[in-house]
């Protein structure tokens, strides 16, 4: 038996035998009527001869479409079948019965084509992946769980919330967790197929900002398995938890940061507009002969304009490593503030601390500032920083670090008592008080005084320095700041260079309210200083010998004040260029205010003049104008090597750190804790 079928097939479709339907989703569904009524109805066609109706799709075009069909029996039941016409319209074949006892004879007749649907399906791409957060009307997914995978990893990328209304075989409706929001999804399933299509979506959000989520209640242990299932697929692919997390952590900061090649070629162009939005700005890349990076060197305009007029002329410097891909060397030229506050002057990268990248940093920073009479430079002792220093800043006074040259002393001889007594001469004022104290030393261990003699006393001994030191005896001004930049200099170099621009414009914005809110005449630490000195001279007796000058009588020990001349006997006031208490009592008893004898570095007009200026960002990089010959200057990675192991995340301690011994509070003893302590209890 055959049946032609020359009608186009549109609309949908259902096969009818004249006025009696045979209508139905599944065999199990279907009707069929003998002569003595139904047969059965809604039942399964187990146990009943009824045969299978094979149908083959052949011969079936835009022109002819037949099917050929093999009756094997008195009952015949068609399967759900489908056929695709030449213009890629889809039908779908419902079931038919037929019978040889004369009850149903005639061909059925389609009426309808039910490929309206699927050809629309057809026309549609169906979505897959969660690459992009793209939501559309009409879009088709090849299951229900994985458009709910696009709606879960869209909630997490936009931080909102959504609730499922209704979830069946046939529907999905999601909407936003705030009732008053419009946003909703609504899709349903295509047919028999296992597809999904969104029907209905309203993408604007009208929720409130509190909505928003932060706590990503939609990652389930389901999403993140569908998200990494690809990393399984090989034999024997297996990854710890921590090597999951540590992918994904670089592929997300890669995707913030960007990566660190990228990041030294467009540092020309940065540095050109930062130079342009901060006139007075002084930046330098040096390049090899590859276009390889090699040196970077930056001093903003706004730190260099008042360096001159209200800053101490004490820079210290040192250097310290960078955690990035390409490693280097972060250097730092700093000073203090009249306030007693960090106050940073250039930076600069390096591939190490070597004689060459030292020299070359200093040759800079010696070129912006130019020739300055009293200059002081301290430094730690590192042999390039020593070398380099000696040789560009010859005119210069050089000072060491107390603190480093502290902790050698404690690698080198063993014995606490050297390291209290070279702190006490270093800090002493006069000179007899600091032969005193350098003679006990020098009786406990010769070795130890030669050790300090052969360093240089002026450049560590505070009482033999000839230049304005301050009080600054340490290069814990460059210390603090590179613990300010521990997480900084895990970035590449041009996020690097960028939050050091970052944080000299807020630490400028921040200084600049602080010193405009100070009702005092100086700053606030120096008003401090002179607070506690002046409790000090309460008890003072003042003998004045002329107008300015006077001798000050405390417990059987005097000090001669000269009032004109900014000094005093003990010193302090000499090199701290602060009155001392034997000043003050004088100033008390002449009625002269202490505060004009301090240096104008300490005033709060001086500080306000520190940070003046402004600090301008250099805004969108899309909105950036340079010309073609910066645009176009080639910055290569640096060629370095990196070493074996993990990579290091803490500075190596200086000699004489070590690491802190824990203390037991159960016994008093070191090395142990009271959890683990095994002394009897007394």
């Amino acid at each position: 038996m055959s049946f032609e079928i020359d009608k186009e097939l549109n609309g949908d479709s259902m096969l009818m035998h004249k006025s009696r339907h045979i209508h139905c989703d599944s065999v199990e569904t279907l009707t069929v009527d003998g002569e003595n009524g139904p047969r059965f109805q809604n039942e399964s066609l187990e146990g009943y001869k009824i045969h299978d109706w094979n149908m083959n799709e052949t011969a079936i075009n835009e022109e002819d479409y037949r099917m050929n069909t093999n009756p094997t029996n008195d009952k015949q039941v068609t399967q759900i079948g489908s056929f695709r016409t030449g213009s890629t319209q889809s039908a779908e074949i419902l079931t038919m019965i037929d019978t040889n006892d004369g009850f149903i004879h005639d061909n059925p007749t389609i009426i309808k084509d039910v490929a309206n649907e699927r050809q629309n399906m057809m026309q549609q791409p169906i979505v897959s992946g969660i690459s992009d957060d793209h939501l559309e009307e009409h879009q088709i997914y090849s299951s229900k769980k994985e458009l709910q995978r696009k709606l879960y990893m869209m909630a997490l990328k936009r931080k909102f919330e959504f609730k499922t209304t209704k979830s069946t075989t046939k529907l999905l409706l999601v909407k936003c967790f705030d009732k008053e929001c419009k946003w909703q999804v609504h899709a349903t399933k295509l047919g028999i197929s296992n597809m999904f299509q969104i029907m209905k979506f309203y993408s604007t959000h009208t929720c409130r900002l509190d909505m928003m989520s932060r706590d990503n209640r939609h990652v389930s242990s389901w999403l993140i398995g569908e998200s990494i299932r690809e990393t399984y697929q090989g034999v024997g692919c297996e990854f710890r938890p921590k090597d999951i997390a540590w992918r994904a952590r670089e592929l997300a900061l890669g995707s913030i940061r960007g990566s660190p090649e990228e990041s030294y070629n467009t540092l020309p162009s940065y540095c050109y507009v930062l130079e342009q939005k901060n006139p007075g700005t002084i930046i330098d890349i040096v390049t090899n002969c590859d276009n390889q990076f090699k040196y970077f060197f930056m001093l903003i305009g706004a730190s260099l304009a008042r360096f001159h007029t209200s800053i101490r002329h004490v820079v210290a410097v040192d250097g310290t490593f960078l955690k990035a891909k390409y490693l280097g060397t972060l250097f730092i030229a700093a000073c203090k503030d009249g306030n007693n506050q960090i106050y940073p002057l250039a930076f600069g990268i390096g591939d190490s601390e070597n004689d060459a990248s030292w020299e070359w940093f200093l040759q800079k920073l010696h070129d912006a500032l130019g020739h300055i009479d009293d200059l002081f430079v301290i430094l730690d002792r590192h042999g390039s920083i020593e070398k380099a220093v000696h040789k560009v800043f010859s005119h210069a006074r050089h000072g060491v670090c107390t603190y480093h040259v502290g902790q050698n002393l404690k690698t080198k001889f063993k014995n606490p008592a050297i390291h209290k007594l070279f702190h006490d001469a270093a800090h002493a004022y006069r000179v007899l008080e600091f032969n005193f104290i350098f003679g006990q030393l020098e009786m406990i261990d010769p070795r130890a005084a030669r050790y300090l003699m052969d360093i240089g006393v002026d450049r560590w001994a505070r009482s033999y320095s000839t230049e304005k030191r301050y009080n600054i005896m340490m290069i814990g001004i460059v210390e603090s700041l590179n613990a300010v930049l521990k997480n900084v200099r895990d970035l590449p170099v041009l996020q690097l260079v960028e939050e050091l621009r970052n944080l000299l414009q807020k630490w400028f914005v921040t200084r600049q309210q602080q010193a405009m809110s100070m009702s005092t005449e100086l700053t606030m630490w120096v008003d401090g200083e002179l607070r506690s000195r002046y409790n000090m001279s309460t008890t003072y007796l003042v003998e004045p010998i002329n107008s300015k000058e006077c001798n000050v009588n405390y417990a059987s020990i005097s000090a001669q004040v000269n009032l004109d001349t900014h000094s005093c006997t003990c010193r302090q006031f000499d090199l701290d260029h602060i009155p001392c208490a034997h000043a003050i009592v004088a100033c008390r008893f002449y009625n002269i205010s202490c505060y004009t004898l301090c240096s104008k570095y300490f005033t709060t007009k001086a500080l306000l003049s520190s940070y003046s200026e402004c600090i301008y960002p250099i805004g969108n990089e899309i909105d950036w104008v340079v010309p073609n010959h910066i645009h176009e200057k080639v910055v290569l990675p640096p060629k370095t090597r990196r070493p074996t192991g993990r990579p290091r995340k803490v500075r190596i301690p200086s000699g004489g750190e070590g690491k802190c011994t824990s203390r037991c509070s159960r016994c008093s003893q070191y090395g142990h804790n009271r959890k683990t302590c095994k002394q009897p209890i007394p």
